[in-house]
């Protein structure tokens, strides 16, 4: 497996978060069992706390029995001092009870009011009174827990004070191992620990078992999508049942493989237009320049040859300019320079352009426009391209004394231009194809009209750059109208 690969970073990013979640959740256990291995031990404590302060209290009752050894007990919890005999007959009676109940293995110190030991069980040696003074909170008025812990032992202690007689406060501290419990928690995390590293190790395998067959299919998709070349564009993935995400996926190339299918075609059907239409110029001066050297011809034959020439390049120069242009409209829109200004203004001086372009033909060019101000952004030099397109169409094709409308009114938000005229007109067959690369419509003899067939799609290109449109309505024999949609400021 590769440290690089899709497969080895999701199954360590799955075995991580497995991870993670089996600490959290060992952790939450964990403290779950110590806290409730703590809560037996200092409920033990209070218990066995509670049957000491019954015995002491014991003592107190028997202490009005004379008869009884243990009134010395009444003498001896209401002293700071006591005799030696005294003292000797008490602890001997104190340590038979320890036995009787059990706490052999417990650390018991009584402390009176004033924090002085007066009684201690026999396992208590110095080390131990002294971590008991050193570490457990000494208080007659509260009950309190505390861990004892130093290099030779690990208690878990109790001070509970009684109360004695009316005024009279003596403290009860004992002190409990806390091996039992500590051993418990050892084994637990040990356990933890191994299982956490045991099902991190399997899931790891599983993991990645996972993911390998989650990206075969990955693989499958790769290993055709490298089979497809330029000249198998048609090929697609065959959508099998795989996951969801990867149904996407497959969708998504499929629909790719058709647009660059489509694209392929566009760019194939545009070189062969281009070579079409450069070739014709071509073959033509050619021609004439042949023509002109194969006899001595007199001056006027040189210089319609020359003509001729020069036409035609002029036509070549013209559709290389159309052709960069269309290159820069579709590729590089940083070539617009976008300004506020009154469309209204603008659309009146291209009428009153457009009426000198009529003139040879006496067409009667109008203009109808709503008496207010329509502001647009956009780019004066380009747009004027737009509609001198538009406008040199309707001339080309509108007959002598023919009529060309134009006008300009508001719509919602967008300022809607239209430029009629009453000229021959467009098939519904041609109507479609008019903004397409090198198309020409023909003319009144069926012959197309001379032009680089580009004009209509650089004043789409122009429109939609603007994020306006145009559109086109036509009757053979009728007239055409162009609707050029534009957003107004």
């Amino acid at each position: 497996m590769q440290f690089n690969s899709l497969r080895f970073k999701t199954s360590v990013l799955y075995t991580s978060i497995l991870g993670v979640v089996l600490f959290i959740y060992s952790a939450v256990i964990y403290y779950d069992i110590r806290n409730v291995l703590y809560r037996d031990l200092d409920e033990d404590l209070r218990i066995k706390a509670n049957e000491i302060s019954d015995i002491i209290r014991a003592y107190e009752q028997l202490g009005k029995i004379e008869s009884h050894p243990v009134g010395f007990i009444t003498e001896f919890l209401s002293q700071e001092q006591v005799g030696l005999n005294k003292r000797t007959i008490i602890d001997e009676l104190w340590h038979s009870e320890v036995k009787t109940l059990n706490l052999k293995n417990d650390y018991i110190v009584i402390l009176s009011s004033a924090g002085n030991s007066i009684l201690v069980s026999e396992n208590v040696k110095e080390d131990i009174e002294a971590l008991f003074k050193k570490n457990l909170v000494f208080s007659t008025r509260q009950m309190t827990f505390k861990d004892l812990i130093d290099k030779n032992h690990k208690l878990r202690a109790i001070n509970f004070p009684i109360k004695y007689k009316e005024n009279f406060y003596i403290v009860v501290q004992i002190g409990t191992p806390l091996s039992s419990a500590l051993h418990v928690l050892d084994k637990l995390l040990l356990f933890m620990f191994l299982t956490v590293i045991l099902v991190l190790f399997l899931t790891s395998f599983l993991g990645a078992f996972f993911v390998k067959n989650i990206l075969k299919s990955v693989r499958s998709i790769t290993e055709i999508a490298n089979n497809i070349s330029h000249k198998e564009l048609s090929v697609r993935i065959e959508e099998y049942p795989v996951d969801q995400e990867i149904k996407y996926l497959i969708a998504s190339l499929n629909t790719m493989l058709t647009r660059l299918e489509k694209s392929f075609e566009h760019i194939n059907e545009f070189s062969s237009h281009v070579a079409h239409e450069l070739k014709t110029p071509l073959a033509i001066i050619r021609g004439e320049i042949e023509l002109a050297l194969n006899d001595d011809r007199d001056k006027e034959e040189y210089k319609r040859a020359l003509q001729v020439s020069l036409e035609e390049v002029s036509r070549l120069i013209k559709i290389i300019k159309d052709l960069l242009l269309l290159a820069k409209l579709d590729y590089k829109p940083d070539i617009f320079n976008f300004e506020k200004f009154n469309l209204s203004e603008f659309i009146r001086d291209i009428y009153e352009n457009s009426k000198i372009l009529s003139l040879d033909k006496n067409i009667d060019v109008t203009l109808q426009i709503a008496n207010e101000d329509f502001y647009i952004s956009g780019d004066k030099v380009h747009l004027r391209r737009l509609f001198f397109n538009l406008i040199g169409n309707a001339v080309k094709f509108t007959p002598k004394n023919g009529k060309i409308q134009m006008s300009l009114i508001r719509q919602d938000k967008q300022a809607v231009i239209t430029i009629a005229d009453t000229g021959v007109g467009i098939s519904p067959e041609d109507i479609k194809k008019i903004f397409t690369k090198f198309f020409r419509v023909k003319g009144e003899d069926q012959s197309p009209e001379f032009g680089s067939g580009l004009g209509l799609t650089i004043a789409l290109s122009i429109a939609r750059a603007h994020d306006g449109d145009i559109h086109v309505k036509s009757e053979l024999g009728q007239g055409t109208t162009f609707t050029v949609t534009l957003p107004l400021v």
